[in-house]
């Protein structure tokens, strides 16, 4: 575990998928953005993968389920990510436990984090997070 959080550390990523032991995806993205952005580019090609994710709240164990990891490892993970991961009996490894994840700020809970609250199943969370994406983009929609 603490070799694939080094090398994120010291790479400056928020988040990088191995895939056979090969770097498939990296991203210095903050947020969800990297996993939404890992989607797109290698969909059904996350299946077994590994990531290894900087911060780790429940919108984003979401989409690591969603991607049909096989392993999560994080620095960071929300209790209610961690749920997720438990639920969808994902292996994964942490090094600290969170309530929730905070905005910047350290007042301001993550919008994600709240927006899935109540969703059980990472099909409908993609859907709800990626729409939420979308009215960033327009607001006016």
């Amino acid at each position: 575990m603490n070799y694939y959080l080094d090398v994120l550390e010291k790479s400056g990523n928020s988040l990088m998928i191995y895939k056979d032991g090969v770097l498939l995806f990296e991203s210095d993205l903050g947020g969800i953005r990297p996993h939404l952005k890992a989607i797109n580019e290698h969909g059904g090609g996350l299946e077994g993968t590994l990531m290894v994710d900087k911060i780790l709240g429940r919108a984003a164990a979401f989409l690591v389920v969603y991607s049909k990891a096989a392993e999560a490892i994080t620095n960071i993970v929300s209790t209610p990510g961690k749920q997720v991961l438990e639920a969808n009996h994902l292996k994964f490894s942490y090094r600290e436990e969170v309530a929730h994840i905070k905005m910047k700020d350290g007042v301001i809970f993550c919008p994600f984090e709240g927006m899935v609250q109540g969703i059980s199943d990472p099909v409908e969370a993609y859907a709800a997070i990626v729409e939420k994406m979308e009215s960033f983009r327009n607001p006016s929609s």
